[in-house]
């Protein structure tokens, strides 16, 4: 038995909607790109020897507040909003219109927005492992592609296919729906970083050291991944958490705002 989950009303004219759907994405991914670039690149240079993880958050975090016009002109802060607004645009409008055609928008929310993210998102990693991983720059392989593209389809789930289930489930135990809502929408996510950060690990070492013999095969690789498990899970909880926690509220909020007012 299917599952249906309440979306958002559409009113007034489909175009007002997806105008909104629009808005309420280029908001989001405004307020959240400027810091999960910040914690992306990081990583990404803190896996390859580059620079410490530390020390990339705290120069990264010293530019945006110091700094800021200079800071979201950066190449990396532009890709990351590209991803961010895209794929909430894209996943909203698939909401508007499967609310408007009477459907469940589960499905059409999951779809939408892993194909969207998951293919931004490894364009996204890609530049940025040329740019701030190790050696001189060249191609993804396909590997590391498959373990992006895997992360990034539980990432979405945990996004926006997770998050309305269980707060169903908390509101028939007598949470509010406000609170249900908001608490899933900034829990699911972060936790989600516990299983998807090795595999996201894994692709940048398959990056770093593609051969078997300069990995040390398994052993090595798996030595590497859980070196950097947990100050990289943690440093991933802190970019997801804008991004997809407090980053859905937001788009929550303007979506429902801005059909009121365009309706």
């Amino acid at each position: 038995m299917s599952t249906t989950i309440k979306a958002l009303p559409v009113s007034g004219n489909l175009y007002g909607a997806v105008a909104a759907d629009i808005l309420a994405a280029a908001c989001t991914a405004g307020v959240t790109s400027p810091v999960v670039a910040v914690i992306d690149r990081s990583i990404i240079a803190n896996f390859s020897g580059k620079q410490t993880l530390m020390k990339g958050l705290a120069e990264g975090f010293a530019t945006l507040l110091t700094k800021p016009w200079v800071h979201i002109r950066q190449p990396s802060v532009l890709a990351v909003f590209t991803v961010y607004s895209l794929t909430y645009a894209t996943t909203n409008i698939a909401e508007t219109i499967s609310v408007t055609l009477n459907l469940d928008p589960t499905m059409p929310k999951f779809i939408s927005s892993s194909v969207t993210n998951t293919g931004l998102t490894i364009w996204k990693d890609s530049l940025l492992t040329r740019w701030y991983g190790q050696g001189t720059p060249r191609p993804v392989q396909f590997r590391s592609y498959l373990c992006f593209g895997f992360r990034d389809s539980l990432t979405m789930a945990a996004a926006f296919t997770f998050p309305p289930i269980l707060s169903r489930a908390l509101q028939k135990e007598g949470i509010s729906r406000e609170v249900s809502d908001v608490a899933c929408q900034l829990l699911m996510p972060c936790m989600f970083q516990f299983i998807t950060t090795p595999v996201h690990l894994l692709g940048l070492d398959l990056y770093n050291r593609p051969g078997k013999i300069e990995s040390g095969g398994i052993i090595g690789r798996t030595r590497a991944v859980g070196k950097e498990y947990l100050p990289s899970t943690f440093a991933r909880m802190g970019r997801i958490l804008p991004a997809f926690g407090f980053g859905g509220v937001i788009n929550q909020k303007v979506r429902k705002s801005a059909k009121a007012a365009f309706s």
